[in-house]
């Protein structure tokens, strides 16, 4: 049998206690960070120019960069700044980070410009730290513990660290038994998790043997089968391959098939459509249906379209066509896993098996 103790004193003499906040704290800065600003590469203006032409004018984001940490004094003199100084004087140990902006009138590009938008806090210890590089005698003489691992912030002066928290997996299906009304329910759901957005979608089997998906945005549930062909899957042979071709599995697919009231990818529009805004015209019934199942069933399949394309830009729509086959796919994986449940092919999920947890850090 292994020691632990020499396991465990084998992977802290390489890592400290603190790298995963490290890791993070930097992954965010190299790459997170960027990501964030592509996704709103191109800032609208309401300024019109009042020559003949009324040209438009936006603003085009490029890259973003987060500088050392550096203090301004009084009379407008900058220097390094270390953590020490910035316990000792009550100050923020945070860098500036500088963007690139590019100015757009009509085909006018004007030169790329470097703008200073702001603060960000600094981990000690991190690649944009000051320290980060120092030998033991040059952090010693900068007042600090060579041994002190980092991990952390400065605040006003004051330390401040942040707290591990565990969250259930994002984008992961996983299964359980629930009740209503005395009858067993089985379940899939999945936490679906995009750009900071996170949506709870839910696909239950009840006693009928009927699949209803719920999802943000909808009142109550949606027939499974006339939302896969909203999606567009029209026909019984694409809708059944995309759950599974097992005969079992196969015999509660014909049920669902048969209380579905639409058969063409337009009657599934509608149908949500009239869930989401009834009494109100055929047209806007459409799009409301059309934003809704783009925007919030699955939102993490919405990574398949580029973050730079915009509604209405050249291309759009087909990313936008195959982005809901992929979630009319991912909507048949959590109905098989539903069926598999209740055929007892497959247990529930563990919530607190930590292959299902994920950890929230720094980055």
């Amino acid at each position: 049998m292994i020691d632990r103790s020499v396991l465990s004193g084998a992977y802290f003499s390489q890592e400290h206690v603190a790298r995963h906040q490290l890791d993070s704290y930097n992954h965010f800065i190299e790459h997170n960070l960027q990501k964030v600003v592509n996704e709103q590469r191109i800032v609208e203006t309401e300024i019109v120019n009042r020559g003949k032409n009324q040209e438009p004018v936006w603003v085009e984001l490029g890259n973003i960069r987060v500088e050392k940490p550096i203090v301004r004094e009084a009379d407008g003199s900058q220097s390094k700044l270390y953590p020490t100084e910035a316990r000792l004087r009550n100050l923020t140990y945070a860098a500036p980070m500088v963007l690139e902006m590019t100015l757009h009138q009509g085909d006018k590009v004007f030169p790329v410009q470097e703008t200073t938008i702001g603060q960000l806090p600094v981990m000690i210890g991190s690649k944009v730290c000051n320290l980060c590089g120092l030998s033991v005698d040059e952090r010693t003489e900068q007042g600090e513990d060579p041994c002190d691992p980092g991990g952390y912030f400065i605040v006003n002066g004051t330390e401040r660290v942040l707290m591990t928290l565990e969250d259930l997996a994002s984008n992961k299906i996983m299964t359980e038994y629930t009740e209503r009304y005395n009858e067993q329910i089985h379940v899939a759901k999945v936490f679906s998790q995009f750009r900071g957005y996170r949506a709870l979608v839910v696909v239950e089997k009840n006693k009928k043997n009927l699949l209803d998906v719920s999802f943000p945005s909808v009142a109550g549930h949606l027939r499974f089968a006339d939302l896969m062909r909203a999606l567009g899957l029209e026909s019984d042979e694409e809708i059944v391959s995309a759950v599974s071709l097992d005969e079992d599995i196969l015999t509660y697919m014909m049920q669902n098939l048969e209380e579905s009231e639409c058969a063409t990818v337009e009657e599934g529009v509608m149908y949500v459509g009239k869930k989401l805004a009834p009494n109100q015209t055929k047209d806007y019934q459409r799009k409301r249906a059309e934003f809704v199942l783009d925007s919030y069933l699955l939102p993490h399949l919405n990574y398949l379209i580029p973050a730079n394309l915009k509604p209405g830009d050249e291309g759009y729509a087909e990313y936008a066509r195959d982005v809901r086959v992929a979630k009319a796919e991912f909507l048949g994986r959590m109905a098989e896993a539903c069926f598999d449940l209740a055929l007892s092919k497959r247990r529930i999920d563990d919530k607190d098996h930590y292959s299902n947890k994920r950890l929230k850090l720094a980055g």
